[in-house]
């Protein structure tokens, strides 16, 4: 590797193109061309003469596909549009995206979306991730009153039959005397209400902590921000 060879991003940022973050969100949406050739992969290395381009150059990262992670509230109602506000985004965002209300318009959800659940929501513009959001697997803390004891907990999964599309990676376990944990992929409208009846539960309140990859970590109630482009789920 030639010493006068740098990362790509700082190459278009010493160049004026972009911002730093900018740049890796370029590359990611295969916005960037070197010496002709689309490049993808973030930490690609280029030398001084090589010649870099930048499509739709003056676009910014708020013109680009918009994704959120938001900590729905307990008592929040949807639509969760109205707690996307700039008074309500995480102080420690590191996204540098800048907030236009367009993109509240329209985004799909995943996530803590029914009644009585709160937690973890995924918001996206991006149809390529909305159609992976909703095959992606999802974690549930059950919150009850007494918690069924293991065996009976594991003989009632046994029993579950429920109308319709057969469950995918369903898996429920005991965390504590007033606490179980749900996880179950391409979650469907009613189906977690469903698997509470058909076990007996009566929750005092479902919390999502992860979706796919990406848990709700330090997240404040009520907050939201930016997903970063080295993200995923």
């Amino acid at each position: 590797m030639s010493e006068q060879q740098m990362r790509l991003s700082k190459r278009m940022v010493e160049l004026g193109l972009c911002s730093r973050r900018e740049a890796d969100a370029f590359i990611e949406q295969g916005r960037v061309k070197v010496d002709g050739q689309v490049v993808q992969q973030l930490g690609s290395r280029v030398g001084p003469e090589q010649r870099i381009e930048l499509e739709a150059a003056r676009m910014t990262l708020g013109e680009l596909s918009i994704s959120l992670l938001l900590h729905r509230p307990a008592d929040a109602a949807l639509p969760l549009s109205g707690l996307i506000t700039p008074a309500q985004r995480f102080a420690r965002d590191g996204s540098e995206v800048v907030f236009n209300p367009r993109h509240l318009k329209p985004l799909q959800q995943a996530g803590a979306l029914e009644a009585g659940c709160h937690g973890l929501v995924a918001l996206t513009h991006d149809k390529k991730l909305a159609r992976k959001l909703a095959e992606a697997e999802q974690e549930y803390l059950i919150q009850l009153e007494a918690a069924p004891a293991a065996d009976a907990l594991k003989q009632r999964l046994q029993q579950l039959q429920l109308p319709g599309k057969p469950l995918r990676g369903l898996k429920v376990s005991r965390q504590s005397d007033r606490q179980l944990r749900l996880v179950l992929s391409a979650v469907q409208p009613g189906q977690l209400a469903a698997i509470c009846q058909a076990l007996g539960l009566a929750p005092l309140g479902l919390r999502c902590i992860r979706i796919g990859k990406l848990g709700i970590g330090d997240l404040p109630v009520g907050q939201w921000r930016y997903l970063l482009p080295m993200e995923s789920f």
